[in-house]
Order: C-alpha cells, then structure tokens, then sequence
C-alpha cells in the first residue's frame, strides 16, 4: 500500500524559503550598511585631511606674506640707505668745490674790474660788476672759461655810458653853497656794469680728481712693493 505525506510540507517549505529570503536581505542590507560606512569612513578621512593640509598651506602662505613684508621693509630701508651714502657721497666730493670756485674766480679776476654782486643758483654763477671797458669784460670771460672748475660763460648784460678809456675828469675842490665838499668824482664813474654767467663744472673734474688719487694709490702700491 503506497504512504501517503499528509503533512503541510508545502508551507513548510515556503516559511523556509521566507526565512531564508529574510536572512539574506538581511545580510545584503548588513552588507550594503558596512560598505556605506566604510565608504563614508574612508572620504571622511580623505576630506579631513585635505582640511588639514588647506590649513598647513594658509598658514605657509600667511607665514610667506609676513616674510615678503619684512623683505619689501628691508629692501627699502636698503634704498633708503644708498641714497643717504649717495647724498653724503655727493656732498663729500662737492666740499672742494667752493674752495676752488673762489680761489679760480678771484684769479680770474683782471685789473681794472671788480665784482659788486656774486649769485649762484645750484650750478650757474651769476657775476655783477664794474670795469674799466668791454675788453676787460672779455677778458675775465676768457679766464673763466680757463679754469677747469667752470665753462660755458657768457655775457648777460653790458651797459656802456661812456667811451672806452675816457680820461677822468678833474676832480672839483671848490665848496658847495652850504660848505660842505664836493663829491670827488673817481675813474670807477666811467666804467661800464656788466652781467655775465657761468656754469659749474665739477662731475668731470671730480672724476678726474677720483682717476688721480687712484693712479697715486696705485703708484703708492708698486713703489711699496719694489
């Protein structure tokens, strides 16, 4: 006689596979759950330290900023510097050059002249005075332009009121209508005022005074070393 399974195998069997659906979403989920986190870990972790290294690289960059700072302050007191040991440079090769201006003007200077005025206006020298004629004039001219400290003169104004070489005349000793004496009238009445200019030169001079006291240093050291 054939056995007959009067069981319910048939809900047996799909409350195992229910079950087994069950666990296996489960484990899916459990899986789907542990890869999010790990991803999130893992991006977290990248994004973390790309912050950290954003904040080495603004304080690098605000450490580089307060160095270019000092470096721009330094350079420029450095300009500031060169050009006080230039101006001081200046003046120090300047400090002759009055001395040998009055020294070459004064030889300069011919007879039957004189200076009643001297301006000088940075490098132009502005001579007033009075002589004898207009050749006496371009003779101090000549001078000037002899001298090595000074160039380029020329005459600015030249007023002539009488002739040139006028004798003078006879001075008047008779007593004016209150008693007092007359004003004796002098040669220097007759002469004639003139204006002239003449430029400065001392950047070539200073030069070649510089080349020399080189020269005699290196003549010094040979000599030395014979």
């Amino acid at each position: 006689m054939a056995r007959i399974n009067l069981l319910p195998w048939r809900q047996e069997e799909r409350e195992r596979r229910n079950k087994e659906f069950i666990a296996l979403v489960a484990a899916v989920t459990l899986l789907a759950l542990l890869t999010a986190f790990a991803a999130w870990s893992y991006f977290n972790s990248e994004l973390n330290d790309q912050r950290d290294a954003n904040a080495l690289i603004e304080q690098e960059n605000a450490r580089l900023d307060t160095a270019l700072k000092e470096i721009d302050t330094l350079e420029q007191r450095r300009d500031d510097i060169v050009s006080r040991m230039q101006v001081i440079q200046d003046l120090q090769g300047r400090r002759p050059i009055p001395v040998h201006l009055w020294d070459d003007i004064a030889k300069a200077i011919p007879p039957a002249l004189y200076l009643t005025n001297l301006k000088r206006e940075g490098d132009l020298l502005t001579l007033t005075g009075m002589a004898d004629n207009p050749n006496v004039v371009s003779s101090l001219i000549r001078n000037l332009d002899d001298s090595p400290w000074m160039g380029n003169s020329a005459v600015q104004n030249i007023q002539q009121n009488i002739t040139a070489y006028q004798a003078a005349p006879e001075i008047n000793t008779a007593p004016t209508a209150d008693g007092t004496p007359p004003r004796p009238i002098y040669p220097e009445d007759s002469y004639v005022q003139f204006v002239i200019t003449t430029q400065v030169e001392f950047a070539s001079k200073l030069d070649q005074t510089s080349d020399d006291q080189a020269d005699v240093a290196v003549a010094t050291e040979a000599g030395g070393g014979a």
